[in-house]
């Protein structure tokens, strides 16, 4: 049996991924928007080390998973392009040999 690429099932797998990246971004932008919100109410060291700790730890760690998350798609991407090359050049290489063979 051969490898068959199925270019709608990568291109929803490639949709899924995006609306993911987009839900962990949207999460992120939350959680930033709070800080100040929760700042107001609380008080004292501890008040301030929770408002370093998100900007020290949890904004990285998201940013992060956000970067990978992107990193997802354009390795997708990058592989159906490398599938659409060796589709092209297979379809040329068999065209070249019908050609011989018809020239027989």
């Amino acid at each position: 049996m051969f490898l068959q690429f199925v270019r709608s099932g990568v291109e929803q797998v490639m949709s899924g991924i995006s609306q993911q990246q987009q839900i962990t971004t949207a999460v992120l932008d939350t959680v930033k928007s709070y800080v100040p919100t929760v700042q107001q109410a609380w008080t004292g060291n501890d008040a301030n080390e929770f408002a370093a700790d998100i900007a020290r730890k949890y904004v990285p760690a998201n940013l992060e998973l956000i970067a990978a998350i992107a990193g997802v798609n354009l390795n997708l991407t990058k592989s159906t392009n490398i599938v659409d090359q060796a589709d092209n050049e297979s379809k040329k290489a068999a065209d070249e040999l019908g050609q011989e063979f018809g020239q027989v």
